[in-house]
């Protein structure tokens, strides 16, 4: 049976490999941010991985207690994967504050401020 589209939320476990440098690797717990037409139309979803590192970054967000999924999710490496070739597995949904939350840093990777030295139009 053919796993359905990852959706927006998702935890999903799926094999990063090939990476290099100090990429994330491996097969590995991964959230879903991409929206659900992504998947749709694409084939493809962004998702950020989960890792059970120690350190704490401003991009780094600690998933809750209560989940399945320990750890926490690395917004400063967001990839792109094509859910066709690589074969995952679903864990668990996150609750919507949280999926909220880390559209909300994710956001923050793509946008420009001007005390950053860029003026905006």
């Amino acid at each position: 049976m053919v796993n359905p589209a990852p959706q927006q939320g998702d935890i999903i476990k799926v094999d990063l490999n090939p990476r290099k440098g100090h990429e994330q690797q491996g097969f590995r717990p991964v959230i879903v941010l991409s929206n659900d037409t992504v998947s749709k139309y694409a084939n493809v979803v962004i998702v950020a991985p989960i890792s059970t590192t120690k350190r704490r970054l401003p991009l780094y967000r600690d998933l809750p207690d209560s989940g399945v999924t320990k750890g926490a999710v690395l917004l400063d490496q967001l990839v792109t994967i094509d859910y066709t070739a690589r074969s995952f597995q679903f864990v668990e949904k996150v609750p919507p504050d949280l999926l909220a939350e880390l559209l909300d840093i994710a956001r923050r990777i793509f946008t420009v401020t001007e005390k950053e030295g860029i003026k905006r139009r």
